[in-house]
């Protein structure tokens, strides 16, 4: 079990108006309808091969499609530039 990420972090917490900007940013990097729903969340995984933490972002396109990505960070460690990194890579459909 991992125990880099003290249960007492406050970084850990959840800062909404952070969720909406990282939503603001991948609707304007990725150009989106406002149909479109975006969602950004973070999971922690106890298994010894994976990493500590990701943040996952996905796209809910209104035709029907996914897309998603993920990044190996916390919520609160992600910026601007690492959303615009994150999308330039190929998304993981489904």
């Amino acid at each position: 079990m991992h125990d880099l990420i003290p249960a007492d972090d406050n970084r850990s917490q959840i800062d909404p108006e952070h969720t909406r900007a990282i939503k603001g940013w991948v609707r304007e990097e990725l150009a989106l309808d406002k149909d479109d729903v975006v969602s950004v969340l973070e999971s922690v995984c106890i298994d010894p091969g994976c990493p500590l933490v990701e943040t996952v972002i996905a796209v809910f396109g209104a035709d029907g499609s996914t897309r998603r990505w993920k990044m190996t960070r916390q919520r609160f460690a992600v910026a601007k530039f690492t959303v615009k990194q994150a999308l330039a890579q190929p998304s993981r459909n489904g």
